[in-house]
């Protein structure tokens, strides 16, 4: 779809851009030194850089129902947000 920007000079067309459906969407986040030695040691020994473990690691937390209902047990204080979690064709929903 085009947009029109009227501006001093003239009318200039702008083609809209699709978002990307992979699009990465950065996360920054502050450890303790302990947990970023371990994030460190644990990617030289996966082959991985500390960035892209830890993206692995949130993906798998947040897509293992186990751990979705761990956190909310631990951290979750009004029902009314608590997330259910459903494994639907090997994959999970909220």
């Amino acid at each position: 779809m085009d947009n029109e920007i009227k501006g001093a000079i003239g009318t200039k067309k702008v083609h809209e851009r699709a978002t990307r459906s992979d699009k990465k969407i950065r996360v920054n986040i502050t450890t303790t030194q302990d947990t970023h030695r371990k994030l460190k040691k644990l990617a030289i020994s996966c082959n991985m850089s500390k960035t892209a473990l830890a993206e692995d690691l949130i993906r798998m937390c947040v897509n293992h129902t186990d751990i979705i209902d761990w956190y909310q047990k631990q951290h979750n204080t009004e029902d009314e947000y608590r997330i259910i979690p459903i494994l639907k064709d090997g994959k999970v929903y909220y």
